[in-house]
């Protein structure tokens, strides 16, 4: 598990994948949190995040020569707000489902991220 000083913004890339759900067409949201403190983003139509959090979408070109960029999906966490203690990733894909209850099916990820540290 990597260490993370309290202070860095921390780039990692986001990778959802569920049946029926597209990263492109579809919502999500990811929280970090460590300890008893979060940070949330959102991608998605009317959606509010908190000013630690950006998610977004960038092109990455693979190191093989003449390889075409892949379009890539990628949050920064700023962890100066977050508490001392082990990060992990709180993901949760918002699928189009008709026969969900409200014809959106939740489906959620944790992942862990590393563990932030003082300097």
């Amino acid at each position: 598990m990597a260490n993370y000083y309290k202070g860095d913004e921390i780039k990692f890339a986001i990778n959802l994948e569920a049946p029926g759900f597209s990263m492109d067409d579809d919502d999500f949201d990811i929280e970090v949190k460590s300890g008893n403190t979060s940070v949330k983003g959102s991608k998605g139509a009317g959606k509010q995040s908190t000013s630690g959090l950006v998610i977004f979408k960038e092109n990455v070109t693979p190191e093989e020569e003449g390889a075409e960029p892949i379009p890539t999906w990628f949050a920064i966490v700023d962890t100066a707000t977050l508490a001392l203690s082990s990060m992990r990733v709180i993901s949760t894909a918002y699928i189009v489902d008709a026969n969900a209850n409200d014809g959106v099916r939740k489906n959620i990820s944790v992942q862990s991220l590393g563990k932030l540290v003082d300097p």
